[in-house]
C-alpha cells in the first residue's frame, strides 16, 4: 500500500509539473507575431521565412490529379462474334442486290386447258433498272441507303450479268475488310454516331481494279461502300471499369505533389496581399497563426508528456536516490521546468527582437551546474535529454536543441557531487569558457549566417550569467529542497561549525569522542560504499543533545565522581534517554540537515542501555528490559548502522583498555561481542545491509581501533645530567 501511495504521489508531480512546463512555454511565451487570419483576406504586414521550409500545394496537386486522371482512356474489350455479325449484314445486302436482278412471275394455264389438274406455271423475268432500284429501296435492309448510291449496286451487277464479271463481289469484298478493320479498331457507344458520320463524309479509298473505275467513277464507288458499312457498324465493344478504374488510380498515384519552397528571409506574404492556403499552410508552420489552426502548441503535448513518463520510468527502473527522495525528485522536475523556460523563453526574445544568435546565449548550463553538485550524474544525462526535447516542443529550432543536449551536460565534466565550494568556483571558470567553443561548434555545423563576435560574446555572456547564478542560488536551493548533498556535508562536517563549537564548548568529552567515532565511520564507510561524508557529520553530531546535562556522561567526567552514584537507576535512565530528544532539538536550532539528525535518532536504536540494566537487575531480578531501552528508532541505513557500531567501540574500548593494554586478540573479541549483542537484540531489522557488509565493518574497526589502542613503548624515567 505504501508503495502504490508513493507511485501515486510521483505521478501527481509528473502531471503537474509537465502541465506547468506546457502552460508557461505558451503562454509567458506564446508564438510571435501570432495573428488572426483566413485564406482570402489582406496580410495586414509581410512575413518572412525565419527558416526553410516546404509546403505541399494541395490545391494544385488535386488539380493536376484530376487532370491525369481525365486524361485516361476508357478501356474497352472487343467482341469479335459481333464483328461477324456486322460482315454478315454486308453479305446480305450485296445478295439483295443480286437477288434484284429477276423477279418470279406467276403464270395462269390457258382457258383451254382449264380442268381439274391444271397448274399455273411460275415464269423467272429479267427486271429493267428501275425497277431494280426500285425493289432494292423497297427493303429494309437499305432503308437509309440513297437512291444514287442504290444505282451505283444496280449498274454494277448488271454489268456482271451481260459481261460474265465479279465486279460487285470484289466491291463486296472490298466492303467486308473495310468494315472489318474499323471494327478491330472499336466502336463503342460514345463513338458510334460519330464513327458512322466519318465514314459517310470521308469514303474510304478502295482497292478495286481500274476498269471498274473506268465503269464507275471511283466517287460513288466510295460512297456506296461507305453507306453500306455504316449502316451495318454496331457497338462490339464492352466498357471495363474495373480495369479504367485501376488504371486511373495508377496514374493518380504517379503524380508529384506540387511543393512550394521558402527559403529563409523569403518573403511569405507581402502586406495588403491576399492570403492564399499555401501561404496559410507557411504561416501556420512559421507559429504566425492563432486560435485552433496555430499546430505548435499541440504538438509540444505529446513532446512533453512523452518526456515526464520517460523520466518516471527511467528512476523506477534504475531505482536511483531520486525516486526514493521526494525532494530530489522535485528539485529535478523543477530544473525541468527551468530548463524548458530557458529554452522557450530565448527562442521567443531571439526572434521577437529578430537576433537569432541570440540562441546561443542561452544560460542552460545553470541546470548542469545545479543537477551536477545537488544531484548526480544520471539526473543531469535524464537533464539533458529533457533539454533536448523541450527546445524541440518549444519551436524545434535545431541549433537550440542541441545547445540545451550538449550544454546540459557539459558540466558534470568537471563538477561532482562531492565537490567543496572553492573547488566550485575554479571550475564555474571552466564550464563558462565551454560554452564559447561548443557554441561555435554549433554553428559551424549548421553554416549559419551570423558573425564569430556575435557567437562568441554572446554564448560567453549567456554562460556566465547562467553559472554564476548557479554559483550564488545552489544553497539557497539546497536549503529550499532540504537535501544534504556532499556539497553541504563538507560544510556541516567542518570544525568552524557553531554546532561544533557549541559541542566542543560546553562537553569537550563528548566532542573528542565524537571525533574519534567519525574517523571510525568514515573508513568503514568508504568499504562498503556508503557515503563517507554523511556518516562523519553524524557522528560529529551525533551526541549533540549531551551539551544539555555533560557531566552525567562518563567522558566528560574529569576527575570528579559519577553523577549517577547517587540518583536511581530510573532517573538515570531518563537523564541518558533525554540526550536524543534533546539533541534533535538543537540540530534544528543550528539548522543541521534531517539527513545528518537521523544520527542522533539511530545511533542507539531501542537498545537496552546495558549498565543501568544490570545495575537494576542485581536489585530487581523481574526488572523489565524493556524500561532501559533508549528513545531512538533502529537504524534504517548504512550510515546509520556504521554509526552506531562505531559508538559502541569507541565507548567499550575507551571503557575496557582504560585499565588494561589491548592487543588484536582483545580488540577482536570486544568488536565480535558488539556485533552480537546488536544483531541478536534486533537493531538491523530495519537496515539495508548484508553480511557481507558487516564483515567488512568488522574489519575495518579491527584495523582502526589497533591503530588508535596499539601497545606503546614504556620509557625510562628521565633525570637531570649532572653538570660536569
Amino acid at each position: 500500500m505504501r508503495d502504490y501511495i508513493s507511485f501515486g504521489k510521483k505521478l501527481i508531480y509528473i502531471i503537474l509539473f509537465g502541465g506547468l512546463v506546457w502552460f508557461i512555454s505558451f503562454s509567458i511565451f506564446p508564438e510571435n507575431q501570432v495573428i488572426k487570419i483566413s485564406v482570402g483576406e489582406e496580410s495586414p504586414t509581410t512575413f518572412l521565412a525565419p527558416k526553410y521550409i516546404e509546403i505541399i500545394d494541395q490545391q494544385q496537386t488535386d488539380i493536376n490529379i484530376q487532370q491525369a486522371v481525365e486524361s485516361v482512356n476508357p478501356i474497352y474489350s472487343i467482341n469479335t462474334d459481333l464483328n461477324q455479325t456486322v460482315l454478315n449484314g454486308v453479305t446480305n445486302m450485296f445478295l439483295t442486290v443480286i437477288e434484284s436482278r429477276t423477279e418470279e412471275v406467276l403464270i395462269a394455264a390457258d382457258q383451254e386447258d382449264v380442268g381439274e389438274n391444271a397448274q399455273p406455271t411460275v415464269e423467272i423475268v429479267n427486271l429493267n433498272k428501275i425497277q431494280q432500284i426500285e425493289r432494292i429501296a423497297s427493303s429494309l435492309l437499305f432503308s437509309t441507303i440513297s437512291t444514287a448510291n442504290i444505282e451505283v449496286l444496280v449498274e454494277i451487277s448488271n454489268y456482271d450479268l451481260q459481261n460474265k464479271s465479279s465486279y460487285l463481289s470484289q466491291l463486296e469484298l472490298e466492303a467486308k475488310s473495310l468494315a472489318n478493320e474499323i471494327l478491330l479498331i472499336g466502336i463503342n457507344n460514345d463513338n458510334l454516331n460519330q464513327t458512322r458520320q466519318n465514314l459517310v463524309s470521308n469514303p474510304p479509298y478502295l482497292d478495286l481494279s481500274s476498269d471498274l473505275f473506268a465503269l464507275i467513277p471511283e466517287s460513288r464507288l466510295r460512297s456506296s461502300v461507305a453507306e453500306l458499312i455504316a449502316e451495318n457498324l454496331i457497338v462490339n465493344q464492352k466498357l471495363e471499369q474495373e480495369l479504367w478504374d485501376e488504371q486511373k488510380d495508377k496514374v493518380a498515384s504517379s503524380v508529384e505533389p506540387v511543393i512550394i519552397k521558402y527559403f529563409e528571409e523569403d518573403i511569405v506574404v507581402s502586406e495588403g496581399e491576399k492570403i492564399n492556403i499555401v501561404q496559410y499552410n507557411a504561416l501556420d508552420n512559421f507559429g504566425y497563426l492563432s486560435g485552433e489552426s496555430r499546430s505548435i502548441q499541440t504538438a509540444a503535448i505529446p513532446i512533453i508528456f512523452s518526456v515526464f513518463v520517460l523520466i518516471y520510468f527511467l528512476l523506477w527502473r534504475f531505482k536511483d536516490s531520486m525516486w526514493n527522495n521526494d525532494n530530489e525528485f522535485l528539485l529535478l522536475l523543477s530544473l525541468i521546468l527551468v530548463s524548458s523556460i530557458f529554452l522557450r523563453g530565448i527562442s521567443y526574445f531571439s526572434q521577437s527582437f529578430d537576433l537569432n544568435y541570440l540562441k546561443y546565449a542561452v544560460p542552460i548550463s545553470f541546470v548542469g551546474v545545479v543537477s551536477a553538485v545537488l544531484l548526480n550524474l544520471r539526473a543531469t544525462l535524464i537533464l539533458s535529454l529533457s533539454s533536448s526535447l523541450l527546445a524541440l516542443a518549444g519551436g524545434g529550432n535545431i541549433g537550440l536543441v542541441a545547445m540545451g543536449a550538449v550544454l546540459t551536460v557539459v558540466p558534470s565534466i568537471f563538477l561532482s557531487e562531492d565537490i567543496d565550494r572553492i573547488t566550485l568556483r575554479e571550475r564555474i571558470i571552466y564550464i563558462t569558457l565551454s560554452q564559447p567553443i561548443v557554441a561555435f561548434g554549433i554553428f559551424f555545423f549548421l553554416r549559419e549566417n551570423f558573425s564569430f563576435i556575435e557567437i562568441i560574446v554572446s554564448s560567453l555572456i549567456g554562460g556566465l550569467v547562467g553559472n554564476l547564478a548557479a554559483f550564488s542560488l545552489i544553497n539557497y536551493i539546497e536549503l529550499a529542497f532540504r537535501l544534504t548533498t556532499n556539497f553541504r556535508l563538507s560544510e556541516i562536517a567542518d570544525r568552524n561549525h557553531p554546532g561544533l563549537r557549541y559541542l566542543e564548548e560546553k562537553a569537550l568529552g563528548t566532542f573528542n569522542h565524537s571525533l574519534v567515532v567519525g574517523t571510525l565511520a568514515d573508513r568503514a564507510a568508504n568499504l562498503i560504499g556508503a557515503n563517507s561524508q554523511l556518516v562523519r557529520a553524524m557522528a560529529y553530531f551525533h551526541d549533540l543533545g549531551k551539551t544539555e546535562n555533560p557531566t552525567m556522561f562518563v567522558e566528560n567526567q574529569f576527575g570528579s565522581s559519577n553523577p549517577h552514584d547517587n540518583l536511581t537507576t530510573d532517573n538515570s535512565v531518563q537523564i541518558i534517554r533525554s540526550h536524543v530528544p534533546d539533541g534533535v532539538r538543537l540540530a534544528k536550532k543550528f539548522k543541521i540537515p534531517e539527513a545528518v539528525y537521523r544520527g542522533i535518532i539511530e545511533h542507539h536504536g531501542d537498545s537496552v542501555m546495558r549498565y543501568f540494566y544490570e545495575k537494576e537487575k542485581q536489585m530487581n531480578p523481574d526488572v523489565l528490559k524493556d524500561d532501559f531501552r533508549h528513545l531512538g528508532q533502529k537504524p534504517s541505513s548504512k550510515e546509520t548502522v556504521i554509526l552506531m557500531f562505531a559508538d559502541s567501540l569507541e565507548a567499550a574500548c575507551r571503557a575496557r583498555f582504560q585499565y588494561e593494554d589491548a592487543d588484536d586478540k582483545k580488540i577482536a573479541n570486544l568488536v565480535n561481542e558488539i556485533f552480537d549483542e546488536k544483531i541478536n537484540d534486533g537493531q538491523l531489522l530495519d537496515a539495508p545491509i548484508t553480511f557481507q557488509d558487516l564483515e567488512k565493518i568488522k574489519q575495518s574497526f579491527q584495523a582502526s581501533l589497533e591503530g588508535l589502542y596499539h601497545q606503546r613503548v614504556l620509557y625510562p624515567e628521565f633525570t637531570d645530567d649532572e653538570e660536569e
